[in-house]
């Protein structure tokens, strides 16, 4: 088999990832396509324009992609990293903050980057790496190795095949063949050439060991393994499992599904489609047409030869007057029933003066559209959590860390509070009855939260201020 032959559910969903992937780039990628997303109407072909390109050109003008769902990504991304992420970490690690990925996304990016990702194709990988340098004695060493883990975000559609093996009773990732494009400058001209990186678990007599191999093409367009080696971690040992994990919206499993954005999108392709039938229809019932109904033989000779005209210093040989398609609005209803259904899958996050809603409404709109969401976030922060323990692996001699030492987490009540005025008299009732520390009333008239701190630590605040102690 051919190093460039792919998983079936690779063949299955890309055409679908690659869709959502135009969708989101907006009305000027949409529109390059050309007929992909806005097929051509045979009627438009003629005498004159034997392909209907003229035509179709016009056509492809008055379309209108309004880009929906690539904003829709946008607020959810918005209301998913309204707070930022908690991050703990050891100092060994805290480079994340600023370098996560090699490219100088922090880490908040990179988680921004595969909620993104998801959201379009339904899943992205999670790749941690080394650079491949003996193990380092000390942090200088490390410094001056330039050797540090990185966590990589990977789009499904550069996942071209994986596997999984059986041991024991655990199904272990047992191969991974990644697609990637490295650059190379020589003066003013840039190169492009594309690589495979195979992650794969290798058998051993004592079990398996986790090795890296590279692919390039030769001069003849031919492939051949470029270099191969094993990683090891901090104490010099070679893994026995692959630091990669797929992360979707459902779970973390190689399982492919319907990405979340899937029917937005299929939306607003269609809306667009739509848009140009508008256009094109009320370009044709708006424009007046020349009808001469008594017309000659002779007379339409002429015409042909001379031309006709209208206006005051122009005439017509014959008895002539205009006529004007009757008004069909059904192509502009259509557009709106499509535009509705966009409000209702999801477009509503940005749409501006919408129509007052009851508060059972809302949060019943709200738990839709954020369930999704959450899900999504929820296996970001905990593919993250694993990279960030696979990072310790590689650069720390201790790595078994507890997640309040090391983790990523998401916040995922993405609903703004709304202040209540009877709620804030309520808790300013309880302050002055000593049942509450004062400073709870005066956060939530600022915030319209309570604050996050611990039980514990209220009726500590409490008791400092029976005491008289507080503020020490």
């Amino acid at each position: 088999m051919s190093i460039t032959a792919t998983h079936a559910d690779y063949d299955k969903h890309i055409a679908t990832w690659n869709k959502l992937d135009d969708v989101c780039s907006g009305q000027e990628v949409i529109k390059e396509k050309g007929t992909v997303y806005l097929p051509k109407p045979n009627l438009f072909k003629s005498k004159n324009d034997p392909e209907g390109e003229a035509r179709f050109a016009e056509y492809l003008e008055g379309a209108i992609f309004p880009g929906v769902t690539s904003r829709t990504l946008a607020s959810h991304i918005g209301l998913a990293f309204g707070k930022t992420p908690v991050f703990n970490q050891p100092s060994e690690l805290e480079y994340l903050e600023r370098n996560a990925d090699g490219a100088g996304r922090s880490i908040y990016q990179v988680a921004q980057r595969a909620t993104r990702l998801i959201n379009r194709n339904y899943r992205c990988g999670v790749y941690v790496d080394y650079p491949n340098v003996k193990p380092s004695q000390n942090r200088a060493e490390d410094a001056l190795k330039g050797a540090f883990p990185m966590i990589h975000i990977i789009k499904a559609s550069a996942i071209k095949d994986w596997d999984y093996i059986v041991v024991g009773n655990q199904k272990k990732l047992s191969f991974v063949k990644i697609l990637e494009t490295v650059k190379s400058r020589d003066g003013f001209t840039v190169k492009t050439e594309d690589q495979y990186r195979i992650l794969h678990l290798k058998k051993t007599d004592t079990g398996f060991i986790y090795q890296i191999e590279v692919q390039k093409k030769n001069e003849n367009g031919d492939w051949f393994k470029d270099k191969e080696f094993t990683p090891v971690d901090y104490h010099g040992k070679p893994w026995d499992y692959i630091p990669f994990t797929f992360c979707g919206a459902m779970d973390n499993s190689e399982e492919i599904n319907t990405p979340p954005l899937y029917e937005l999108g299929a939306m607003e392709l269609s809306y667009y489609k739509s848009t140009a039938d508008v256009e094109e229809s009320a370009f044709i019932v708006g424009q007046p047409t020349l009808c001469l109904p008594t017309i000659t033989t002779d007379q339409y000779e002429l015409l042909k030869k001379e031309g006709a005209g209208v206006g005051s210093r122009t005439g017509i040989p014959t008895d002539a007057k205009f006529i004007q398609a009757e008004k069909n609005g059904l192509a502009y209803e259509r557009m709106n029933d499509k535009w509705n259904q966009m409000k209702e899958l999801g477009a509503r996050l940005i749409e501006v003066g919408s129509a007052n809603k009851t508060a059972t409404q809302a949060d019943n709109e709200n738990s839709v559209q954020h369930s999704v969401l959450s899900l999504v976030v929820a296996n970001v922060s905990e593919a993250l959590t694993n990279a960030l323990r696979w990072c310790a692996k590689f650069a720390m001699a201790n790595h078994d860390l507890k997640v309040d030492e090391l983790g990523f987490t998401i916040a995922q009540d993405f609903n703004k509070p709304k202040y209540d005025a009877n709620r804030s008299k309520l808790i300013y009732e309880a302050c002055l009855a000593g049942d509450l520390p004062m400073y709870v009333w005066y956060h939530y008239e600022q915030t319209g939260t309570f604050p996050e701190d611990k039980w514990e630590d209220i009726l500590m605040k409490i008791e400092k201020r029976n005491d008289g102690t507080q503020g020490e």
